[in-house]
């Protein structure tokens, strides 16, 4: 039975305080596994039109094999998803994206798509993966508009700082954010910008 092995890559980013994913022609982006290359490097290959150098900065992940039997062999899927910060991206393609919460069921590859959210949804609860999000300063406004555009749903604003405050994941940077209506916000940065495990919710 012959077997067709493809690499599929779900690239999350968020684009104005909204969750994203990257779908061209409302298909993921793949390539086919080749002797020579590994699965990691495909993947990134998928995309590294769009995310270009930075890709490297952002946060890979294998999800799943999915397979689909046929008459004469055989498809499997190796899906990854991959997080990219907005200020990575080195080309917008903005008819390609698809809003997180559009993810409807009449979409080719919605099993996959749906998955994927309810991964990275689970991931950022226990990780700090958010860091592939933002760029290397930032507000914590900034941040918990990641989370909340991640998890679809609003957060506490006093009960959000005084928990992420409380995880040893940020420093002050020495910054303030300025040019706001607002008075000055303190920047922060993250101590490691690599996954750490730690309970967040």
């Amino acid at each position: 039975m012959a077997a067709i092995v493809r690499v599929k890559t779900v690239l999350f980013s968020v684009l104005e305080d909204k969750l994203q994913i990257y779908l061209p022609a409302h298909r993921l982006p793949q390539g086919i596994v080749e002797h020579g290359i590994s699965l990691n490097k495909l993947a990134m290959e998928n995309i590294k039109g769009i995310a270009g150098a930075a890709i490297n900065q952002g946060y890979l992940e294998q999800l799943y094999t999915f397979s689909h039997p046929f008459e004469a062999g055989m498809g499997v899927d190796i899906v990854y998803y991959l997080l990219v910060g907005e200020g990575k991206l080195v080309r917008d393609y903005q008819e390609s994206w698809i809003e997180a919460t559009r993810i409807s069921r009449n979409l080719p590859e919605y099993g996959i798509l749906s998955y994927a959210l309810q991964r990275l949804r689970w991931k950022v609860e226990y990780t700090n993966v958010v860091y592939s999000l933002l760029p290397r300063e930032f507000t914590l406004s900034e941040l918990q508009r990641i989370y909340e555009a991640i998890l679809g749903k609003k957060l506490d604003k006093r009960n959000f700082r005084k928990k992420i405050l409380s995880l040893g994941l940020l420093r002050s940077s020495g910054h303030r954010r300025v040019g706001l209506k607002a008075r000055p916000a303190r920047m922060y940065m993250f101590l490691r910008r690599q996954p750490v495990m730690v309970n967040v919710f």
